[in-house]
């Protein structure tokens, strides 16, 4: 049956006028009976109304003619009555009057006798209690008239003996001629007359039960005749419709079947905008063909093509789910598309690797903006340029994103190899320069070398403490000299680094500040002291600052065989800023768009590759930083170099140097040390230098002399050279560890050369502090009490 209603508009709307009759027949019995009942109510007041005048004025005259024998009688007579209760009670609220002696005792005590007649049958109830004084409604009263006894009457119901009845309270007041018997206010009461109710509810009664079969029987014969009206006028015409409806869409018939119109009401109205829709429908889907046809064959275009792209492209929801990939990503996994749908960007190309934070696509999910990053460690091999590109919808929210993934191996070994080909065409400039600042101070350590070789035995240490500090002070400008360039000329992996930019400048400037004062270019640095550090390459940046300075330089010097050079840094809109301005001859306006095209040079033929500046611009654009060159007036050329202020926390990794800060650590004193070095010279100083220190030292010269000496002794750490003849520092490593694994964090090695990158790459894995020569012993000890920290 429910489903029959749930299903027939016929059943709906007769559901509905029947529920609202129903309600409407209820409303008006239940309303009906409280009039009635109300009616009845007031016919009980009225007639407790008329009852109590008589009653009171009686009571009145006969206690004034001092009759209270006659008034008792008249309540005996009246309580007799079926159907009325009425009785006085006195003014304390709870007690009967006539139902005991002690109004008349009170007589007798005040005024000294009373009258026989007010004895004889008087009644004498030791707890006289009246009845109904107890109920809530009747104290509430009480307060009231207990305030002021000339306060109107009050009338209730309430339940009494599981009985229904009618009170009705008439305050009585004192009246002149009380004071006879009633000392104070002994003539105060309360008239209560009450009635059962019975009868009156069993009126109401009968009425309901007949109201409710009439309003049944009004229901049923409403609801029969409206059934009839519904189905003529309303669901039998929408029955034919929905017959031809459902024909056309269960595809019994077509969409050209049209309804007949019987009326001009509604109905008709319906007919005819229905037969419309149905000619609109029959166009339009001619219309939806012809678009299918097409949509299915652009799909098709648009699959290929999306296929044909060697790019790995994949479309990612919010939630970073791949919800599609192209063919080149699927065979790149060893995968089906189906199986590669559903998962994550984290599980596809990262294996859940720590590198998949740097991702962009949540940046651009925030941002709505095209974001790329270049990574290497994916689940593929080798290094991939990811780009990802925002998909809207149309409030202009970003719905998904597209990952384009493009393997740039290739490119970057060929960029890494054209970087160190520009830095070694660099060399030519910088050996002139580098022999003759190595061989001054060379020069001057072995001056005062041949004095100390020449001092008399007699002389004190005091008395050429002078010449051997400056030995050392000119041994340290040596080292400084060769560890720039050895610095310079690494080829080493990219990998950003937090760094000083003035400090990459000075070291620059370093390298060549020798070829340019000979050359009488003059140099002047305006460095920004307050200059934030940022994460870059500092060994691209400097090969950045070598071709500027270089391009400056040449450009002088065929112009006017001299110059001034002015390198200036800053912050500019948030940025770092670097600017080179020299008072060169400047470039060309027609050539100021190609300086940065490859291969371009205003040098002659074998003096330029013009790779110089279109290194130098990838490498500042890798960087997420501008380079712009421009004339100044009169002359001269200015280089602009922006790069953006990132932070360690911001993605890239950082790289600790190994010097770092000396710190307080444990005390060192005694420990046993291993020291594995080649030359002779560098082994023996380094020994004392460290057994005045408290450390024990044992010095070999090859590997093979380690591996036995870690046999015979236990040491508590190994210093070694990364280049020896037989094994060298990785093998003695590698031998060391799987030996004695306690000793994995107490390397520390040593060379005199650059590393390739399979040494940095071991070096970092390993997380093996390296120590570049020619160093101070006191770089050393530093070292030896940061890895005995660890």
């Amino acid at each position: 049956m429910f489903r029959y209603i749930k299903n027939s508009i016929h059943a709906k709307i007769l559901v509905v006028v029947i529920a609202i009759m129903t309600v409407g027949v209820i409303s008006s019995i239940t309303y009906e009976l409280k009039i009635k009942e109300r009616d009845l109510l007031d016919e009980k007041l009225r007639a407790s109304r008329f009852m109590a005048k008589p009653v009171l004025d009686d009571v009145f005259e006969d206690m004034v003619e001092e009759r209270a024998d006659l008034v008792r009688r008249l309540f005996e007579t009246l309580g007799r009555v079926e159907g009325v209760e009425i009785r006085i009670i006195r003014n304390n609220g709870w007690e009967e009057a006539f139902r005991d002696l002690k109004t008349i005792e009170q007589v007798r005590k005040t005024f000294g006798r009373v009258r026989p007649e007010w004895l004889e049958g008087h009644e004498n109830k030791s707890l006289n209690v009246a009845p109904g004084t107890e109920s809530q409604k009747f104290q509430e009263a009480y307060k009231v008239f207990e305030k002021d006894w000339s306060k109107p009457p009050v009338y209730y119901t309430e339940e009494r003996e599981g009985r229904a009845v009618f009170t009705f309270l008439q305050p009585i007041d004192k009246r002149a001629g009380c004071a006879k018997c009633h000392a104070g206010s002994g003539a105060r009461g309360i008239l209560m007359i009450t009635t059962p109710l019975d009868g009156m509810y069993a009126i109401l009664s009968r009425n309901r039960k007949e109201w409710f079969v009439i309003g049944i029987l009004s229901i049923f014969l409403g609801g029969l005749i409206i059934s009839v009206l519904v189905k003529k006028i309303v669901t039998g015409p929408l029955s034919r419709k929905m017959s031809i409806i459902k024909r056309i869409a269960e595809g019994d018939a077509g969409i050209s079947e049209r309804l007949e119109v019987r009326s001009t009401d509604e109905m008709g109205y319906l007919d005819d905008a229905f037969n419309k829709m149905l000619d609109r429908l029959e166009k339009r889907d001619e219309e939806n063909k012809r678009l299918f046809k097409s949509v299915e064959k652009s799909k098709a275009e648009w699959e290929a093509t999306f296929d044909s792209i060697q790019d790995l492209i994949s479309i990612h929801d919010k939630d970073d789910r791949i919800i599609r990939v192209n063919t080149a990503l699927a065979r790149k996994c060893a995968m089906t598309p189906a199986e590669i749908i559903g998962m994550t960007c984290e599980a596809l190309f990262y294996g859940g690797a720590d590198s998949h934070v740097l991702c962009p696509h949540d940046k651009t999910i925030q941002t709505g903006s095209i974001m790329d990053v270049v990574l290497d460690g994916l689940v593929m091999e080798g290094t991939f340029k990811i780009t990802t590109f925002p998909v809207l919808d149309d409030s202009g929210d970003v719905m998904a994103v597209v990952h384009v993934a493009r393997d740039i191996s290739r490119e970057k070994l060929l960029g890494e190899k054209l970087l160190h080909a520009e830095k070694l065409s660099s060399m030519g400039k910088l050996v002139a320069g580098i022999a003759h600042e190595l061989n001054n101070p060379l020069m001057g350590i072995m001056g005062f070398s041949q004095l100390l070789m020449d001092t008399p035995d007699d002389k004190q240490i005091k008395d050429v403490r002078g010449k051997l500090e400056k030995i050392s002070h000119e041994s340290m400008r040596t080292a400084r000299i060769v560890q720039n360039l050895l610095t310079f000329a690494r080829a080493s992996a990219s990998k950003r680094e937090y760094t000083d930019i003035n400090e990459s400048i000075r070291n620059t400037i370093d390298l060549r500040g020798y070829s340019l004062r000979s050359n009488n270019i003059e140099i002047n640095l305006v460095l920004d002291k307050s200059l934030p550090l940022t994460m870059v390459d500092k060994y691209q940046i400097q090969q950045v600052f070598i071709n500027v300075i270089n391009n400056a330089e040449d450009a002088m010097l065929e112009a006017k065989g001299s110059g001034t050079l002015e390198i200036m840094t800053g912050m500019a809109d948030g940025r770092i800023e670097i600017v080179f301005s020299d008072d060169g001859p400047g470039v060309p306006q027609d050539l100021l768009g190609k300086v940065f095209d490859p291969f371009f040079t205003t040098k002659d033929v074998g003096r330029g590759t013009g790779l110089g500046l279109s290194i130098t611009h990838g490498i500042i654009a890798e960087h997420g930083g501008s380079i712009t060159i421009e004339n100044k007036e009169p002359h001269g050329a200015v280089v602009r170099i922006t790069l953006p202020v990132i932070g360690p926390d911001d993605g890239v990794a950082t790289v600790e140097a190994a010097g770092g800060t000396s710190e307080r650590g444990r005390d060192i004193e005694g420990e046993s040390i291993l020291l594995v070095e080649d030359e002779a010279a560098v082994r023996e100083s380094l020994q004392v230098f460290l057994g005045k220190h408290g450390l024990q030292v044992d010095v070999v010269s090859t590997g093979a002399e380690a591996v036995a000496a870690l046999g015979r002794r236990e040491y508590s750490m190994v210093i070694t050279d990364l280049k020896m003849t037989g094994v060298n520092g990785i093998e003695l490593y590698k031998e060391t560890v799987l030996k004695y694994p306690w000793l994995k964090k107490r390397f520390i090695m040593l060379t005199g050369d650059v590393f390739s990158n399979d040494t940095r790459a071991f070096l970092d894995k390993n997380m093996c502090p390296c120590l570049l020569k020619p160093f101070e012993p006191s770089e050393l000890l530093e070292a030896i009490k940061r890895q005995f920290r660890l």
